[in-house]
């Protein structure tokens, strides 16, 4: 059984969701490393333990997650430790996808599909925990999925009924998805940052890029699910 947090990142033209996959058995230990990690950006830089560290707001310098003043070379610096704790968790996996901002529904159903078919070959289950903001329209997805779920042939035609697409439903992935305010959930926090690093990587800012913000995805390869997609090397679910 897996734990599959999911968040997304966008500006005025991508949408770049993340979902990271943890064994319910590693979770507790898991759990215990971000509190640690927590700990230890307090103890260094005052950061308070429960204060939610929403990506794009704490690399651009607003809010105030500290008493101490945290400049944004310093803030880039803890953007990039933060991803590698991400990177470094027993038994982690990180789908992505990249879309046009207008295909978001469809980037995550494909997604969808890409996690229920890497949980048949991990023989695993998972529960979809994720961040509050458009409830009713995963859910519904979710629940067509459950029953009718075409997938086009990539030779033209299915050899077993001769017809263009197959009805595959996701049966790995189980219940409604849950809904977590991100204020409340570390994971949700971190695939937020997961999220941003690859928006910034594929669309990178002057302001970012000075603080070499846009290559600390590369920092995730160990944990990317490259066989989400042949078409990409990191895996990573592109929508034109």
């Amino acid at each position: 059984m897996h734990f599959i947090y999911i968040d997304d990142s966008r500006d005025e033209q991508l949408c770049i969701f993340s979902a990271l996959a943890i064994p319910v058995e590693q979770w507790h230990h898991n759990f215990q490393r971000i509190r640690d990690f927590r700990k230890a950006l307090k103890t260094k830089w005052g950061i308070y333990v429960y204060k939610e560290l929403h990506a794009w707001k704490f690399v651009s310098g607003r809010g105030r997650p500290s008493a101490k003043i945290i400049t944004k070379s310093q803030r880039a610096k803890i953007f990039r430790q933060t991803v590698e704790l991400v990177a470094n968790f027993s038994e982690a996996r990180l789908f992505n996808a990249v879309a046009p901002r207008k295909k978001d529904v469809t980037a995550f159903e494909w997604m969808l599909n890409r996690i229920n078919k890497a949980l048949k070959v991990w023989d695993s289950y998972g529960l979809l925990i994720c961040d509050e903001g458009k409830e009713a329209i995963y859910t519904k997805l979710v629940r067509k999925l459950y029953v009718f779920n075409p997938i086009p042939s990539k030779f033209g035609y299915w050899a077993e009924t001769q017809q263009s697409w197959k009805n595959v439903p996701i049966d790995r992935i189980v219940e409604d998805p849950f809904f977590k305010d991100s204020a409340k959930s570390y994971f949700i926090q971190l695939v937020d940052f997961c999220a941003y690093a690859l928006l910034r990587r594929e669309r990178p800012l002057p302001s970012k890029t000075k603080y070499n913000i846009h290559q600390v995805f590369r920092v995730l390869d160990p944990i990317l699910v490259k066989e989400a997609s042949s078409k990409d090397p990191e895996g990573i679910i592109r929508l034109g």
